[in-house]
């Protein structure tokens, strides 16, 4: 997964809707990304007076590139006979 940001210079961030809308994706899926470590994700930034997270944008398109770059399809093993004893 890519690097988290070290640097704190303004960027262009997006709540989890935005980037759910963004990806085509649910904001549910997007949420359960964000909230496990194991996804590596940033520490959300907050507006003030706002309680939601909000990530950076360019950092979230590559995460996403790479994520998608990884899922490979499964393979249907109902199609074909199982292996025969001889």
């Amino acid at each position: 997964m890519p690097e988290t940001p070290d640097s704190e210079e303004p960027r262009e961030t997006m709540t989890i809707p935005k980037l759910a809308e963004r990806v085509g994706k649910s904001r549910t899926l997007i949420h359960r990304l964000a909230t496990n470590p194991a996804e590596g994700w940033p520490p959300p930034s907050f507006r003030p007076g706002s309680s939601r997270p909000e990530y950076p944008v360019a950092w979230f398109d590559r995460y996403w590139a790479a994520r998608q770059a990884g899922i490979r399809q499964g393979r249907r093993t109902d199609l074909t006979d199982p292996p025969t004893a001889e």
